[in-house]
């Protein structure tokens, strides 16, 4: 799926996380947890070989990369296609919340299921269409042949990752950085590299 390797790295925490609110593209910087887990990031992935580091263009993904950057000194791009999905009217509302809501249109039918296992809230953006954009920059940007490349992104990235290259689902900590490493054809380790 995937044409090779690549490092990982979701954004540090902001207050929202803290919080447990949805973020989507709400733009909500890093607070000083979260700048303290990219600095601690930024340790260790100085011990890996990384070429080039690609991030979300929202604040936190941004700031977190600009953070692990100062150690790594390697060429820094953005990429819109890396945003996190864009949740809607759901942007702002707990997780519990939400999860009420999605159980409340659930059991009436009024919004149809996504492949994911969600109805999708109204105004955001479907998942098929957040996996797509997020599969096609991973492709776009690894097509460059012998690159060690770090993505800095966001949690619903790495959800998609994960459900694409290991058929599950599973979240990522704050800044937790990762190695997606290519075994065979179809066939993907994940390290940690904490």
């Amino acid at each position: 799926m995937l044409p090779g390797s690549f490092y990982f790295l979701r954004h540090g925490e902001t207050d929202w996380n803290k919080q447990g609110l949805m973020q989507g593209h709400t733009d909500i910087p890093l607070n000083e947890t979260g700048r303290a887990q990219a600095e601690a990031a930024a340790a260790a992935l100085s011990r890996v070989s990384i070429d080039r580091i690609v991030a979300s263009p929202l604040v936190r993904a941004r700031e977190t990369a600009e953070i692990v950057n100062r150690v790594l000194q390697k060429p820094l791009a953005l990429d819109a296609g890396l945003m996190e999905r864009h949740f809607g009217s759901m942007e702002g509302l707990t997780h519990v919340e939400m999860d009420r809501q999605r159980s409340a249109w659930m059991a009436d039918g009024s919004l149809a299921v996504e492949e994911n296992g969600y109805p999708c809230p109204p105004e955001a953006e479907p998942y098929a269409v957040f996996k797509k954009r997020t599969l096609e920059v991973f492709t776009r940007h690894l097509a460059a042949a012998g690159e060690n490349i770090l993505f800095v992104a966001h949690g619903g990235v790495y959800r998609v990752l994960r459900r694409c290259l290991f058929s599950d689902l599973d979240h990522s900590a704050n800044a937790q950085p990762f190695l997606f490493e290519k075994q065979a054809e179809g066939l993907w380790k994940l390290v940690d590299l904490t």
